[in-house]
C-alpha cells in the first residue's frame, strides 16, 4: 500500500514566501520530489487563515521510499530546503503518515 504523509508547517514571520519559492524552484523544489524514487504525487498548500502555514501533502509507494528521500534531503546540509524549513519554523512541526490505497487516474 502507498504511503500518504502530511507536513505542516507554520513559518516565522516572513519566511512563508521564501520558504514557498524554495518549494517552487524548478531544480531543487517539489519537481525534484516528484521525480524521486517512490513518490507518486505532492502538493503544496498555504492556509488561507494563516499564510506562514505550509502543508505539504505527499504520497509515496511505501513509506520506505519517503524515509530514503528525507536522507537525501538532510545530505543537502545547511542551505538545503528542509533545513531552511526546520530553521525558520514558528512551532513545532508536525508530520503524519497513512497507509492508503491509491488508485492511479
Amino acid at each position: 500500500m502507498a504511503c500518504r504523509v502530511i507536513a505542516d508547517f507554520t513559518m516565522n514571520e516572513g519566511w512563508c514566501e521564501k520558504i514557498r519559492a524554495m518549494l517552487e524552484d524548478k531544480k531543487n523544489g517539489l519537481n525534484l520530489t516528484v521525480n524521486y524514487e517512490g513518490c507518486i504525487d505532492i502538493d503544496m498548500a498555504i492556509d488561507m487563515d494563516d499564510p506562514n502555514r505550509i502543508i505539504l501533502t505527499e504520497t509515496w509507494e511505501t513509506r520506505e521510499h519517503h524515509g530514503k528521500y528525507m536522507e537525501f534531503r538532510g545530505s543537502e546540509g545547511p542551505e538545503g530546503v528542509v533545513a531552511k524549513i526546520i530553521e525558520n519554523v514558528s512551532k513545532e512541526p508536525a508530520f503524519s503518515w497513512s497507509e492508503v490505497v491509491y488508485t492511479p487516474k
